[in-house]
């Protein structure tokens, strides 16, 4: 496949690559594996994400509320709300266990210790 650079701006800034598949004449899977291997399919999110964000923080600007909230979990600077994943309390208990195990076994050492030298 032959692509110009005009082809590949217009990749990366479409809204439907089905369109551009019908322009260009090919089919979405070959447009697809075409765009994976030249590295376009990752500047077209890094671009989209950079215009969700643009356009998140021009609503900041103009004091929308919802924009806040959306821009503080982009950022990381909400914490979740309601119960924690399976996986985190799952991580927590073994944690804990791996912690104990060790407490048991630095016990057991000292009575071994203390045995001996008394």
């Amino acid at each position: 496949m032959n692509l110009t650079d005009k082809d590949k701006t217009e990749y990366i800034e479409t809204n439907s690559h089905c369109n551009l598949a019908k322009r260009l004449g090919v089919s979405m899977l070959t447009l697809d594996t075409y765009a994976e291997e030249q590295g376009w399919k990752e500047e077209h999110r890094i671009y989209w994400h950079d215009k969700s964000i643009e356009i998140l923080k021009q609503e900041l600007v103009n004091g929308n509320i919802s924009a806040v909230k959306e821009m503080l979990k982009v950022t990381g600077g909400v914490r979740p709300v309601g119960r924690p994943r399976k996986s985190e309390v799952e991580r927590e208990v073994a944690i804990g266990k791996r912690i104990d195990e060790e407490y048991q076994s630095d016990v057991k050492r000292m009575k071994l210790v203390d045995s001996k030298s008394g």
